[in-house]
């Protein structure tokens, strides 16, 4: 037998098999993948200490911001929701592959959450409180100078709590608060991020 192309054309033709079967194994990969870290994510987010303060009719972040209904189905969504794959073709190069997957969980700024209609909570004089961008991203920074939370059965919009000039002054809980570096979502999801990596791995090498 005669071999009629050389080593380097037999090696380069090599090299474009395998980038096409890596091509159609991450393809179908992505969206398994996507899949899976969105079932995390929605476990992570919906099990948080914060989620379950917004969500409990009496959770002091509820009656601390005022909030008339539960807001978390619709934010625990978007964080979900926001969840994304994104292939890099593989492609010979070199003699190697080049290509991959990237993963990423909510933007940074939040305006996916910020539009939602549940980040504001109305107030009867007018106007409307930005509760879930004060959470995110004001830390422990003084919020209102005069006025703070009074805890009392049957007060307020909420029932539970008011507004009061003799508790001065209002920030958000520091248990609670957080920064664009650090707050409730990525305290959430960073325990996570091993399972995450493992179901990238488990799904790549099926």
């Amino acid at each position: 037998m005669k071999l009629v192309k050389s080593n380097k054309q037999i090696e380069k033709l090599m090299v474009e098999a395998l980038a096409r079967e890596g091509r159609y194994a991450l393809k179908n990969a992505s969206r398994r993948i996507k899949t899976r870290v969105k079932n995390i994510v929605y476990d992570a987010i919906n099990d948080c200490p914060e989620m379950t303060e917004l969500s409990d009719y009496n959770g002091k972040l509820r009656l601390d911001f005022g909030l008339t209904s539960d807001p978390t189905p619709a934010i625990i969504k978007g964080i979900v929701d926001s969840v994304f794959v994104e292939v890099r073709k593989i492609i010979p190069s070199g003699g190697k592959l080049k290509g991959g997957i990237t993963i990423g969980i909510q933007p940074v700024g939040a305006a996916n959450l910020f539009s939602l209609s549940e980040a504001v909570q109305e107030i009867e004089a007018g106007g409307y409180i930005p509760w879930l961008r004060w959470l995110l991203f004001e830390g422990d920074r003084v919020i209102i100078q005069d006025y703070g939370v009074e805890y009392k059965l049957g007060a307020g919009r909420t029932g539970g709590a008011r507004m009061i000039e003799e508790a001065p002054p209002f920030r958000v809980d520091p248990r609670y608060s957080g920064t664009i570096e650090s707050n409730f979502i990525t305290r959430a999801l960073y325990p996570f991020i091993p399972a995450i990596n493992q179901t990238i791995r488990q799904e790549l090498t099926r």
